[in-house]
């Protein structure tokens, strides 16, 4: 993402060589599905590790066989809803059932953006499905449980980008295409995603769940997930954000505690 903005900054953009881009790329795409797959090793919830598993495996394919890309394309889709909403379970109470909507706007977000890159859909479900993605990053912010520091930093994200999109509307919308691929989702949309994700990954920070800082962190800096990698990355950052520590470790259940979140650890 860095070295895209660098190389395509107005005036003088800096000189990027070719083979660094490539690395890069495939770095990136190579160190989210090795996440995916750590993680789906980690755990001992049966549909978050069958569901990471295919996400990563698939993913990783994809990048020494473009040939793969419609089923990596499946594979991230449906192994992303399987790991997130099977590691959710039933939404038996109200805080589960808030968890699983904002998966579901996730998952359908990642499904319809993929689809329309890769030519299944039209161009025009890009924009829909990076607005339901970004719905799904906002939601998040049910995350800071009234953190008013973590609140503040949401505000300040906020009027950041939306002072520059405003004010500098066509360097910020090539900023954002280039840097997160956004294309046809409004600019407060984006301001109010990124806002809540911050803060919640703040929010995480100052209670030492690092789960909730790393995966807010990670949804931040996906952006829109209309390429595998970034798609790869967006399912990486929501497991570790909604689906709770201690089921995603098979520790307990949310039930064990009454439905009552800790400090420390989200239940």
């Amino acid at each position: 993402m860095t070295l895209d903005v660098l190389r395509n900054l107005p005036y003088d953009p800096v000189v990027v060589p070719g083979w660094i881009q490539s690395l890069a790329a495939t770095g990136s795409a190579v160190a989210s599905a090795v996440a995916l797959v750590a993680v789906a090793l980690a755990t001992r919830q049966d549909a978050v590790r069958v569901g990471l598993l295919f996400a990563g495996v698939f993913g990783l394919l994809v990048t020494f066989d473009a040939g793969a890309t419609l089923p990596a394309a499946a594979a991230v889709v449906g192994g992303g809803g399987l790991a997130l909403l099977g590691g959710l379970g039933r939404p038996a109470t109200y805080r589960r059932l808030r968890r699983s909507a904002i998966a579901a706007m996730l998952v359908v977000g990642i499904g319809l953006s993929l689809a329309s890159t890769i030519g299944l859909a039209g161009p025009g479900y890009r924009g829909i499905g990076g607005a339901f993605a970004l719905v799904g990053v906002t939601g998040i912010g049910i995350h800071m449980d009234g953190d008013w520091i973590a609140l503040g930093v949401t505000a300040l994200v906020f009027a950041l980008v939306a002072f520059a999109s405003a004010t500098a509307p066509f360097v910020a919308g090539s900023a954002l295409l280039v840097g997160f691929a956004v294309v046809d989702v409004p600019h407060l949309l984006v301001a109010l995603a990124f806002g809540s994700a911050s803060g919640a990954a703040f929010a995480g920070l100052r209670r030492r769940d690092y789960g909730l800082a790393v995966g807010a962190g990670l949804l931040v800096f996906a952006g829109i997930p209309a390429t595998l990698p970034r798609a790869m990355a967006v399912v990486l950052g929501a497991t570790l954000v909604l689906v709770p520590a201690r089921r995603l470790l098979g520790e307990a259940h949310d039930g064990a505690n009454g439905g009552r979140r800790s400090k420390e650890v989200r239940t």
